[in-house]
């Protein structure tokens, strides 16, 4: 028999293929419960391992039938304000509810995140909430066909297969967008750090290129990639956009919040007149924007409803009060029109 799956892409579904079997029988064999299992099944199985060299993580292994009330947390970047106001959302269902939570930080890495998932599994929560780094991993079809209970917060990943809680990222970045362009805006550049496999980054600079295209502006020059760490090069093509078209009435589109606020220190430290030199508008209000003169112009988001209402579908499905097919739910983000866009 030729098996040439890579143990990496091996799941526990390859493996109940190949033995001809089902998952829930290989599983029952990972965790040694032979009863009704024949030798002949037994043997296959465990042929098909060693062939795919599968090693089985955890998660089908670290399932247990007692109730711990521990709900699993994994959060992409827990620095982020915005995560924070979440997890508040996250903890106030959790009392509210009688469950406790384990809050775990990936520091937005495929790698600490696949782990941090195994090491929660290992502590035996009932469920997990996650904010996804977004790069696509097997180890959610394992925790899909594990039928572990799963709801994704502010960001998605490649397939759905779970409820997912998000804002209307591509609408009201679109509408943001659009209103510059009516206020005469002709040069509108998105800013961010790199996008990877970050589904709202991606949305939202979708968002930003569809409404330059509607009317016709120039969508291919209008991204300005940066790296927080480095603020000597974020000055420099700042002052190279300015300089390239100083004749256009140019804008800055802040895929987040922090974004935002190291380009404001930035112009700050430039010294331009915002707006008479450069617009600037982006994602988050984090209570600062209108106190900043002339007022920042934002796209206000709920981290804490989302947080809350990714808590309040996890629990439902874990108690079993949530039955049949993920869903995806946008909550309604809202432009909030200040100075800075004038």
């Amino acid at each position: 028999m030729e098996i040439n799956e890579q143990s990496k892409h091996a799941t526990i579904s390859i493996v109940a293929e190949k033995a001809g079997v089902s998952t829930t029988t290989v599983s029952r064999y990972l965790n040694e419960k032979y009863e009704y299992m024949s030798l002949k099944t037994r043997k296959r199985i465990k042929e098909v391992i060693e062939q795919l060299n599968y090693r089985p993580s955890n998660i089908a292994r670290g399932l247990k039938s007692k109730k711990t009330n521990l709900l699993g947390v994994v959060v992409a970047d827990i620095e982020n304000p915005f995560s924070s106001m979440m997890m508040k959302g996250v903890n106030d269902v959790c009392k509210q509810r009688n469950y406790h939570m384990l809050i775990l930080n990936t520091d937005n890495s495929q790698i600490s995140e696949e782990e941090g998932i195994l090491s929660l599994i290992d502590h035996n929560v009932d469920a997990l909430l996650i904010n996804p780094t977004g790069y696509s991993s097997s180890i959610y079809t394992e925790l899909k066909e594990s039928k572990v209970p799963v709801v994704l917060m502010d960001r998605q990943i490649e397939h759905f297969l779970f409820d997912s809680v998000t804002s209307n990222n591509y609408d009201v970045t679109y509408q943001a967008t659009a209103y510059l362009i009516k206020n005469n805006y002709s040069r509108i550049f998105f800013v961010s750090e790199n996008i990877n496999s970050i589904s709202t980054r991606s949305i939202r600079k979708k968002a930003v290129e569809d409404a330059l295209s509607e009317k016709k502006l120039d969508k291919e020059h209008c991204m300005l990639f940066i790296d927080k760490d480095n603020p000597l090069d974020i000055k420099e093509k700042l002052m190279k956009i300015k300089r390239l078209y100083q004749n256009e009435k140019l804008a800055l589109f802040a895929v987040n919040g922090q974004v935002l606020l190291l380009l404001l220190q930035m112009l700050h430290e430039l010294h331009w007149s915002i707006p008479d030199e450069i617009g600037i508008y982006g994602y988050d209000d984090w209570g600062w924007g209108e106190l900043i003169q002339p007022g920042i112009t934002v796209i206000q988001q709920d981290p804490y409803e989302m947080g809350k209402k990714a808590a309040e579908l996890l629990i439902d499905r874990l108690e079993g009060k949530r039955l049949g097919a993920p869903e995806l739910f946008e909550l309604p983000a809202n432009l909030m029109i200040r100075g800075s866009t004038e």
